[in-house]
């Protein structure tokens, strides 16, 4: 049950499956035997996501400059994971999202502004190195693209092309430092079915609904799943 509604929200947003799952598995599982699987079947989900077809081109420079600087900064957060048990890091990452939750609350940013290059850069490192740390990207990309003012099928494809490439890095990293085991690939095969089954049926739902409740489901999802993180 916690799978099919993380690939549901996966569906609707492009991101959440592991925000969703990460914390709820842990009851049963370590950080590092269940991260790489997480990561697996987001790569997978992402894919699917990316190669729907699309009316237009939804990716701009700007995406692309996000998505660069994610990919080279991931594999310092799988080498921060390999050197720890992992415990420490989810749970100052879940201290850090609810820090920037509440930020991007109180301090608004106008409607008509748009972000400079170097944000996305930024942006793009910080959450990068959390990908590859804890799996977990979605909060603060969430809120960054939330600040950007984009639309919901645009937040959509960045979130799914952002894990395609830092899980891609990030699976590699996981697989040089022996985290990535027979059980591992048994485990993500489980899981697959399923998440692509709610991958689908949430883009659906993305189509049809309006941009102000999708940016609440946003936040919300972030400080449930934050809490989450630091109370396991």
């Amino acid at each position: 049950m916690i799978i099919i509604f993380s690939s549901l929200i996966k569906g609707i947003t492009g991101f959440g499956f592991a925000l969703v799952s990460f914390p709820l598995l842990l009851i049963w599982y370590a950080p590092k035997e269940i991260i790489p699987v997480l990561m697996i079947c987001n790569l997978i989900a992402s894919i699917l996501i990316v190669v729907q077809k699309k009316e237009h081109k939804l990716l701009d420079r700007q995406s692309y400059y996000l998505i660069g600087a994610g990919g080279l900064f991931t594999i310092a957060g799988v080498i921060a994971l390999s050197s720890t048990d992992g415990k420490w890091l989810v749970r100052l990452s879940g201290i850090l999202f609810i820090v920037l939750t509440i930020y991007s609350l109180v301090r608004k940013m106008p409607e008509n502004r748009s972000m400079r290059n170097r944000a996305y850069v930024y942006a793009g490192a910080f959450i990068g190195f959390l990908t590859g740390a804890v799996s977990v990207s979605g909060p603060p990309l969430a809120l960054f693209l939330n600040r950007a003012n984009i639309s919901n099928r645009k937040f959509r494809e960045i979130f799914a092309a952002f894990s395609v490439v830092t899980s891609v890095i990030a699976i590699f990293g996981y697989s040089q430092t022996d985290m990535i085991t027979l059980q591992t690939l048994k485990t993500s095969l489980i899981f697959v079915p399923i998440l692509l089954a709610g991958t689908v049926f949430g883009k659906k739902l993305n189509t049809v609904m309006p941009i102000k409740r999708f940016k609440t489901i946003n936040i919300v999802l972030t400080l449930i799943a934050s809490i989450m993180l630091i109370i396991h």
